[in-house]
Order: C-alpha cells, then structure tokens, then sequence
C-alpha cells in the first residue's frame, strides 16, 4: 500500500461532495484501516473519524495521528458509535467486498445511516465481479524497495461470487527473514445488488460511477465508486 495515491483517492472523494453541492465537516473514516485516508482528511481541515475491525490497524492509526482524533475498535455489520451525527462517511480500498452476503452488506448501510446526519453522504467504492474473477489480485511484486517482496494467488468461485486470496510477504530484516501470510476473501456483487441494498436500508443513491470518473460504469469496469445520502428530510 505504499504506492497507494491517498491523495488522488481524497482528491476524487472531494470532486463527489462538490458534484452534489455537499459541504461536509465531520467526517467517518468507516475501515479506516491504518489511518491513511483519515489523515489525508485531516491535513484538509476535517474534523474526522476513524473506525476498524482490526485492532492491530487501528493501534498503528493511532500512532500516526494527534491524540485527539477519536478511534472506534467497530464491526462495519453492527455499528454504535457514540456522539453527534457524522455529516459524510467515507469507506474506501473495497473494504465492503469483505462482507461475503447481501444482508451484511445492508447491515453496513443501514449502521452508516444510523450515524449520519439528515442530508449526510457516504461515498464507497467495489471491486467488481470483472475484478475478482480475472484474477486482479494475482500479483507479485515488492514495497518500496526489495526487503519486502509479496506474491499473491486467487480462487474465484462462480456460483458463491467469492474470491480467495491467498498472499505470501518475504521481509528481509536486520534480524533475519520473515516470511508471513493472509487469506483474504472478497465477494464480487452486482451493481443491482448494491443498489438494492443502499434502497433497503434507506439511502438515496446520488451516483453510481466507473471508478475515479463521473461515467456511467460499463462492462469493462474494474471498480465502482458510489455516492449516496440520508435523505434530507428523515
């Protein structure tokens, strides 16, 4: 993740606000991971958030941000986060494609609902089935120079929509060599799906784009980017 653009990603985000006339101030970083994004937010004058499943990832987002920002050790299926209403909530990097059914992806919305204001936004993005199952994730490679080098293998699986996707990091330290590993599962879901699921849980679809434009997406698209709100009057 170190070559990751955080920037262009907030970038992009902002341009989605401004499309649709929103000026937010408090925002949620919903997986927010190891603070990244929140801290790119946070140089841009947010007043922000941050929650994750991973406590080892939070603890690490911590360390990185001032003593103020508040973090929340929260499961994106069953939030309570205590407080004032976020006025946008952001979830990035296809943190919702590790919730494997429709129903926990519903639950997300329905808890970022919960925790907007009347009016608040949430701006996320996918990976599409096109992604997951031509094997985007079958990678080599290294970080910023040859003392980390990664592979990674996937399993796609039609008839479930799951990804599997076994990684393997070489770390070459001082004290020797480590060698570590993750699965990580992903599920691919239709642009009907997530809408379906964004309408059950009561929030107002603005736009649905092919990643990092305002473009309808199409067949060759290998990420989606979505805006929706709590209505204004609920």
């Amino acid at each position: 993740m170190s070559v990751v653009p955080y920037s262009y990603w907030v970038d992009y985000v902002e341009g989605l606000w401004r499309r649709f006339e929103l000026r937010p101030r408090r925002v949620l970083d919903l997986a927010c991971g190891t603070g990244n994004v929140l801290l790119e937010l946070l140089r841009r004058g947010y007043d922000v958030e941050g929650a994750d499943y991973s406590a080892e990832m939070l603890r690490v987002a911590r360390s990185k941000t001032p003593g103020s920002v508040r973090f929340w050790h929260q499961d994106a299926r069953s939030l309570d986060i205590p407080g004032e209403p976020f006025d946008a909530c952001v979830c990035l990097f296809d943190s919702l494609n590790y919730l494997l059914t429709p129903e926990e992806l519903c639950s997300a919305f329905r808890g970022v609902r919960r925790h907007l204001r009347p009016g608040g936004s949430l701006v996320f993005d996918m990976n599409a089935i096109r992604a997951l199952e031509t094997g985007m994730f079958d990678q080599r490679g290294t970080g910023r120079d040859a003392s980390l080098q990664f592979e990674w293998h996937s399993a796609w699986e039609p008839r479930t929509r799951l990804c599997t996707i076994r990684m393997e990091f070489i770390s070459h330290e001082i004290g020797g060599t480590r060698i570590l590993h993750e699965t990580h599962v992903q599920r691919g879901y239709t642009i009907e799906e997530i809408k379906t699921a964004l309408a059950d849980a009561d929030l107002e679809l603005l736009g649905f784009y092919d990643a990092f434009t305002t473009r309808p997406p199409n067949f060759r698209s290998d990420r989606y980017h979505v805006i929706a709100r709590r209505h204004p009057d609920t």
